[in-house]
C-alpha cells in the first residue's frame, strides 16, 4: 500500500526561485543527472525560517555502497551521511540540526534513492 504523500503548498514567488536555483545548479554540475530540492516546513515555535530548502543529487556509486553499509548498523546514520554525501546546496540546518532532520529531511530522502521501474525479460525459451 503506497502511503500519501502531503504536499507543500508553496508561495509561488519561492517556487520560482526553487526553479531558478535548480537550473543554476544543473550548470554549474552537468554531472547531475537530477536535482531534488527538498523542503522542510519549519515550526514557528521554535526554528528561525518558515521554510529550510536543500537541493540534493542522486548519489554515486561510492556513496550509495557507504549508505547501503552504514544502514546495515544504524539507519539514522546511514541516512544522516547519504544527506553529506548528496547535499549541493541550501540551507545545511536540514542536515545538521537532530529535528530537522530526523522529522522533516530523512523522510524525504528516500525519494532520491528510489529504484527505477524495470523487468527482466526471460527470452529462455521453456524445457531448454
Amino acid at each position: 500500500m503506497e502511503q500519501e504523500v502531503e504536499i507543500i503548498e508553496l508561495d509561488p514567488k519561492v517556487k520560482k526561485e526553487i526553479e531558478k536555483k535548480v537550473e543554476t545548479l544543473k550548470e554549474a554540475n552537468p554531472k547531475c543527472r537530477v536535482i531534488f530540492p527538498i523542503v522542510v516546513e519549519g515550526n514557528p515555535d521554535y526554528d528561525e525560517k518558515e521554510n529550510y530548502i536543500g537541493y540534493f543529487t542522486q548519489p554515486s556509486f561510492t556513496a550509495f555502497s557507504k549508505y547501503l553499509t552504514a544502514s546495515q548498523s544504524n539507519q539514522a546514520v546511514a541516512m544522516r551521511q547519504l544527506a553529506k554525501d548528496c547535499f549541493l546546496e541550501g540551507d545545511k540546518e536540514l542536515i545538521d540540526d537532530d529535528s530537522l532532520f530526523l522529522f522533516g529531511l530523512m523522510g524525504q530522502l528516500s525519494k532520491i534513492i528510489e529504484m527505477r521501474n524495470g523487468r527482466l525479460v526471460n527470452l529462455s525459451k521453456a524445457g531448454k
